[in-house]
């Protein structure tokens, strides 16, 4: 992760110094006449020319109006701007209106054929240019009748093959409906070659951030999947997805190389919506990283927004683009505020909330910028990608560490509860063979020394050594219950450790004391696998569950079978096979049913297992399955 932001860092070093455009000196901003001339449009930057307009308000000026027309002091010189920053004498523009641009550029000294490019971002709203008197290209529709108006969101790129050694640019712009009007951002004249090498290095800049995104919500969505109880990362991966499907809409307008051009009223509604998923993915996201959810009166705001912004496509047009801006504004700022304020509240974690910090700032601080710049009337785009940029790498870093810590501290939880057992079962283990040898035990035996002693007084009178032996046999078989009690919570202690051979002195013991003899015969992939696990934690559950179920197969074959027992443990394509064999006593009436127990069926059921049983021949053979998959459960 470290190597990935050093990776963001240097790009966005390079980006800094990576020269796109130059602008006019001060002198040549003042005019509406420009003279490049001299210039080398194979080997120069693309030239910006958003200064030096002039501007003719409410007027939808044909070319020919400007053919014998000289420049007046009274025409308002204005920049590549929307007319409602314009402040001209004290007037101000409504963003309900039409105006007419007009500039010309020198730009050979002589008639050649001389190819060039013209490109500019999307205007408000709608536009139509003309150049050296000839309509080249219109976006939406453009009228004086407002109720005639089309708006159109897309960039204007316009080849040109001049022979005059002039270009006279007439841009006519048209607005109804939203809250700015006019143009907006950079207007740049190249030479092809100039011009292509400025739109990759766009496209590169947005691919670049597509990519890593996107493999950030992959990354995300994985971790989700393999853990479902960490949702964080699901909503995260939600915010990423909505960061990815903004970004062809920006800037460059990416999607237009897949797909036909959108109009501008779907775009607006359709990235409004995209705003309202964010806000309300982001919250989840807090909520589910921090367990927030008490903040209950946070989540109805933002919830409350939400419904309230789905509705504001049906207001009218003028108001609903004011709504969406302050939409963003104020839920922005919410949304940060919130999230700063979790971090202060667990500042414990000084590490990974710190990453956090830098993405909110990056996002914070990028964010206003474009929307500011937007606002303004400069294309912010590019701003808005890298804040994403910023916010996906940092959060990701900030997401890793915060949860590989989590992950070690459940580790070390989970390894200390289970030592704290091992260290229960050796105590109590302890405790009962104190009890057994100072107290019962010692009782016990006195009183079995007592009953020898009486039965061989009175070894004439059979009568009375009757209950004597009967008291005897009591006190023998107490003694032996106490002793197999030892060794049972000993072999519970020894399975933690390792499973088979606990397991093995587990079974020897009791077919030994009930003088049966015993095959144990586990393959290697059965013993590897136990050999490679942990015992700690939650899947104690699942071997004591095992454990309990063999013990009881083996209770079960005691009571009922005979000779030799054969138990053969298998693992295989993520399963557990165990099946037991022996003979059965010859006692009239007994079944496969009767000899199966419920209490193993009941355990398998926790473990997700199966058991068939067989009698026949007398021979009762059972098979229990059941998958290794519990394990992770």
């Amino acid at each position: 992760m470290k190597r990935i932001q050093k990776i963001v860092f240097l790009f966005f070093l390079l980006l800094i110094h990576w020269n796109c455009y130059r602008n006019l000196n001060e002198a040549e901003k003042q005019s509406s006449y420009v003279d490049l001339s001299n210039l080398n449009w194979e080997d120069s930057l693309p030239i910006n020319v958003s200064s030096g307009w002039e501007f003719y308000w409410n007027q939808l000026l044909d070319p020919s109006f400007f053919k014998n027309q000289n420049q007046s002091e009274s025409i308002p010189i204005v920049d590549f701007r929307p007319w409602t920053n314009l402040n001209i004498a004290g007037k101000k523009y409504p963003a309900k209106g039409y105006a007419t641009y007009h500039k010309k550029i020198k730009i050979q000294n002589s008639k050649s054929n001389k190819r060039l490019d013209i490109y500019f971002s999307h205007l408000y709203t709608s536009s139509k240019v003309f150049i050296n008197g000839t309509l080249i290209q219109e976006k939406g529709h453009v009228s004086s009748e407002f109720s005639d108006i089309t708006p159109n969101r897309t960039n204007t790129s316009i080849e040109l093959v001049v022979y005059e050694p002039e270009i006279d640019i007439v841009l006519q712009v048209a607005n109804k409906d939203f809250y700015h009007g006019g143009p907006r951002s950079e207007f740049l004249i190249a030479s092809a070659k100039q011009m292509q090498m400025f739109k990759n290095k766009s496209l590169v800049v947005e691919i670049f951030v597509f990519g890593l995104i996107f493999g950030s919500v992959l990354y995300h969505l994985f971790f989700y999947f393999i853990n479902k109880d960490e949702k964080a990362f699901l909503y995260f991966a939600i915010v990423c997805i909505t960061f990815l499907v903004r970004i062809p809409l920006l800037n460059s307008k990416l999607y237009e190389y897949f797909f036909p051009v959108l109009s501008f009223e779907f775009q607006t509604i359709f990235l409004h919506y995209v705003n309202i998923v964010t806000f309300v993915s982001a919250l989840l996201f807090l909520n589910a990283l921090f367990k927030s959810k008490s903040y209950k009166m946070i989540a109805m705001i933002f919830y409350l927004g939400g419904v309230l912004a789905l509705l504001t496509p049906i207001a009218p047009k003028t108001v609903q683009h004011y709504v969406n801006f302050l939409y963003i504004i104020i839920y922005l700022f919410l949304f940060l505020s919130f999230a700063i304020y979790l971090l202060f509240k667990h500042k414990k974690d000084a590490q990974s909330l710190y990453l956090m910090a830098i993405a909110l700032f990056s996002l914070g601080l990028f964010c206003f910028l474009a929307i500011s710049l937007n606002y303004l009337g400069v294309q912010g785009g590019l701003f808005l990608i890298l804040g994403y940029l910023f916010y996906v790498v940092f959060q990701t870093a900030s997401l890793s560490k915060y949860f590989s810590h989590a992950v070690e501290s459940r580790a070390n939880i989970e390894m200390a509860l289970h030592e704290e057992s091992l260290q229960a079962l050796s105590k109590q283990r302890t405790e009962m063979q104190l009890m057994v040898h100072d107290q019962l035990g010692a009782n016990l035996t006195d009183l079995k020394v007592y009953l020898e002693r009486k039965k061989s007084e009175l070894i004439k009178q059979e009568d009375d050594t009757i209950g004597l032996d009967q008291i005897y046999q009591s006190v023998v078989s107490i003694i032996q219950s106490l002793r197999n009690q030892l060794l049972y919570i000993e072999d519970l202690n020894l399975i933690f450790e390792n499973f088979v051979t606990g397991m093995h002195l587990t079974l020897l013991r009791r077919y030994s004391d009930a003088g049966r003899e015993f095959e144990f015969l586990p393959s290697d992939s059965f013993v590897n696998y136990f050999n490679q696990i942990k015992i700690i934690g939650k899947r104690q559950n699942f071997f004591l569950n095992i454990f309990y179920m063999m013990y009881e197969i083996c209770t079960n074959d005691i009571k009922y079978g005979k000779g030799e027992s054969v138990w053969i443990l298998d693992y295989s394509d993520g399963s557990f096979l165990v099946s037991e064999s022996n003979l059965v006593e010859q006692v009239d009436g007994i079944t496969k049913d009767k000899i199966e127990l419920k209490s193993i069926q009941k355990r398998l059921g926790q473990l997700n297992g199966t058991i068939k049983v067989k009698l026949f021949d007398g021979v009762f053979e059972v098979k229990v399955s059941f998958p290794a998959e519990s394990v992770l459960l």
